[in-house]
């Protein structure tokens, strides 16, 4: 009778402490999940109302190619939209493209990318304006990634023609963009209005 109640004090407390194992590991596991929810500052995310904010999380949030907002969408009057700053680039609402258009930039792995979608309408291609560091726009055709979307990309401190790297210190380019959709014609093409401009300054150490 002795040894049953051991084995059965022995068997509770094994219970117990592998029942305590598990909450001490569930524990952690919410916390690191609320750690890393809360990596960016909460008072910057926009609402979910905000068709920037749910771009940004559907694109992985803190995570994403933005990284976390560095200040609140800010509304414009003129041209009408917003626009919201982040970490590595810069996510514009251009309604003048569409109701739903999203124009943006950012640096990833040593390239700037531009993209646009919800522009509208169906376009055959796409016209894309460009500056860097102040030099007058260059224009070039994309082909659409789909009748509403498309992405154009340019090694980092460089334009189509030259590239400018520094071989000490850190560098900064300034990119400007802004994109129109266009129908192939008869004579010429049918565009579209330009939507609001994107700039982003990028600054990576020396090459």
């Amino acid at each position: 009778m002795a040894r049953t109640s051991r084995t059965l004090l022995a068997l509770t407390t094994a219970l117990g402490t592998a029942a305590a194992t598990i909450a001490l590991t569930a524990t952690s596991a919410n916390a690191a999940t609320s750690t890393a929810s809360t990596a960016c500052n909460p008072a910057l995310v926009a609402p979910t109302g905000s068709l920037i904010g749910r771009l940004w999380r559907n694109s992985g949030g803190e995570k994403s190619v933005y990284g976390c907002p560095t200040g609140k969408e800010i509304g414009l009057v003129s041209p009408r939209g917003s626009y919201q700053n982040f970490q590595y680039g810069k996510i514009v609402w251009s309604p003048n493209i569409g109701p739903y258009a999203l124009v943006r930039a950012y640096h990833t792995r040593g390239k700037v990318v531009f993209r646009w979608s919800d522009t509208g309408r169906d376009w055959d291609f796409f016209n894309v304006r460009f500056s860097w560091n102040g030099r007058p726009f260059k224009q070039v055709k994309v082909a659409r990634e789909t009748p509403w979307s498309g992405a154009f990309s340019l090694d980092a401190h460089c334009d189509l023609e030259r590239c400018h790297r520094v071989s000490h210190g850190r560098q900064t380019s300034t990119y400007a963009f802004h994109v129109q959709g266009c129908d192939r014609g008869t004579f010429k093409s049918d565009c579209g209005p330009w939507s609001n401009r994107v700039t982003i300054s990028v600054t990576t150490p020396r090459s």
